[in-house]
């Protein structure tokens, strides 16, 4: 498996075979410590959670194959609103819609990255239905975007007049001084004009 360098101060990950001779990040300048990389910031991209693991015939570490995707981990005891998580718990994604799934119980192995789950443990998406099979969890993509927000976006959107030709939202609605001054002047040349509502300011369409 290829091996990478993670730069410990900004986080700027480098192909291990073009970074090995770095002293310094390219990145924010940061000293490579040689030590310390040799241990904790060379890592190699095959996952395990150890050899008296067993792992279920679904279960893999495979992105691809990952139902649902871990953000937080509350451990034991911790409290949290005046709450007391005696056995802790795991929060979650679904790894198909990206929508709030709830929790998950505390995980019984984990790397840095993927938390492994008790199999016994089930969750179906409220949302698209997708079913725990594969008990990995892994974290939350950075580039995740919270779908209640996209989704607002997109019905806002859909409610947002827009030109029938080009389908710009530049528009403008055609004032009545505008009409009345086109219809004294062009008198019933100007039926076409006067009976439409609006410009797009893209393509000049009238609608």
């Amino acid at each position: 498996m290829a091996k990478k360098i993670i730069c410990e101060s900004c986080g700027t990950v480098f192909p291990f075979e073009k970074a090995k001779d770095f002293t310094v990040c390219p990145v924010c300048n940061a000293s490579f410590d040689d030590e310390e990389n040799e241990t904790s910031s060379i890592h190699d991209d095959e996952l395990s959670f150890g050899d008296d693991i067993e792992l279920s015939e679904n279960d893999s570490f495979d992105e691809d194959k990952i139902d649902f995707w871990w953000y937080s981990i509350r451990e034991p005891g911790e409290i949290w609103k005046g709450i007391t998580f005696e056995d802790g718990n795991v929060s979650i994604n679904c790894a198909k819609c990206g929508h709030f799934a709830g929790s998950a119980p505390y995980p019984i192995a984990r790397t840095k990255d993927c938390l492994l789950i008790d199999p016994r443990f089930t969750i179906k998406c409220g949302h698209c239905g997708n079913e725990l099979k594969n008990h990995i969890f892994s974290k939350r993509p950075a580039d995740w975007v919270d779908p209640r927000k996209r989704d607002m976006w997109v019905k806002d959107y859909k409610n947002i007049p827009k030109c029938p030709i080009c389908s710009s939202t530049k528009i403008h609605k055609i004032s009545m001084t505008n009409k009345a001054a086109s219809a004294l002047v062009f008198g019933v040349l100007s039926a076409g004009h006067v009976s439409k509502t609006y410009k797009c300011d893209t393509c000049g369409a009238k609608f």
